[in-house]
């Protein structure tokens, strides 16, 4: 039943969302996430064991056009994940708007009861082992 509204979400969106309606975990962004960044938050998700399915990402800046904050939480209340990931400052406006609530960027947030890691920058952190450190350290709040 749940999944109706997660497919739903993914047809009305498709060019800005991909996952599955099941997806335990949503990653938002401003542009595409690289591969490096993709597998980071893959294997995190895996070994935070949040399930088979694969992770949603939504991506605000896309081919459709800008997604806005309502477009945003439609998404994201649609999926109904168990937590957010939001991997760069623009998305984390966009949260903030979305849910009309301030956000601490690289940390640990909640959204309407969902637990959401906000990033400033999630791949610069990628590019240093202390930062790969530090961005594990953050998600393993996801827990």
């Amino acid at each position: 039943m749940f999944e109706v509204t997660g497919e739903s979400v993914l047809m009305l969106y498709g060019t800005q969302v991909t996952g599955e309606p099941t997806s335990a975990l949503a990653v938002v962004s401003e542009t595409p996430l690289g591969d490096a960044a993709r597998t980071a938050l893959e294997k995190s998700a895996a070994s935070l064991e949040f399930g088979a399915a694969p992770l949603a990402f939504i991506t605000v800046e896309g081919p459709a056009g800008t997604l806005g904050a309502e477009d945003v939480r439609t998404i994201v209340e649609g999926l109904d994940p168990v937590a957010l990931v939001a991997a760069d400052a623009f998305a984390a406006e966009v949260l903030s708007a979305a849910y009309r609530t301030p956000v601490t960027l690289d940390a640990e947030n909640r959204l309407l009861g969902r637990t959401a890691v906000i990033f400033e920058d999630f791949e610069g952190l990628l590019t240093s082992d202390n930062g790969k450190q530090r961005a594990w350290a953050l998600l393993k709040k996801l827990r």
